[in-house]
């Protein structure tokens, strides 16, 4: 076990206890409190530049679990990380701010790949994930469906106020 901090200290554990049912509480922010998960975040996409909302990442629901397609960018510690707070397009078909989707994700399972971003010192702070065929469970899904924008904007509040507090992430 490690020390509790970095991004699922600063943004998921706050993210879920405001968003997520009492058992998602239990379930996710009990193992970030203790220090046994690392979290990393997987919103930023190659193709979306600083829009967010414009994410292409898909996830379509498969029964009880949501099968994720996509490519994230700029993920720190995405190598090390157990889990990941994911925002998908669950809705195609409707404007882009209202089907998105925020998942706590396992990032260990088949259909993740995690590359790092090489600066040109050698060293890699951020990652590329691949996402192919992965899968969530729908008892994952945070703050409702389609209401990814509402639940990632509070992420990004914590991100703000951490940051601007000098917060800092292993």
């Amino acid at each position: 076990l490690n020390a509790p901090g970095g991004l699922g200290m600063l943004l998921a554990a706050p993210t879920i206890a405001t968003h997520g049912t009492p058992e998602q509480v239990e379930r996710f922010v009990k193992p970030i409190v203790t220090g046994a998960q690392a979290w990393c975040q997987l919103f930023s996409e190659p193709g979306a530049g600083s829009d967010l909302a414009g994410l292409g990442t898909r996830a379509v629901i498969d029964g009880e679990e949501w099968v994720v397609n996509g490519q994230k960018v700029w993920t720190s510690s995405g190598h090390i990380a157990d889990m990941g707070m994911l925002i998908a397009r669950s809705a195609p078909d409707v404007p882009k701010h209202q089907g998105i989707s925020w998942f706590s994700f396992d990032m260990h399972q088949p259909g993740v790949e995690v590359r790092p971003l090489r600066e040109m010192t050698g060293r890699a702070l951020f990652n590329e994930v691949f996402l192919s065929d992965a899968r969530v469970a729908d008892s994952a899904l945070i703050g409702g469906l389609h209401n990814g924008w509402a639940v990632a904007n509070t992420t990004l509040a914590y991100e703000r106020s951490g940051l601007g507090a000098g917060a800092g992430a292993p």
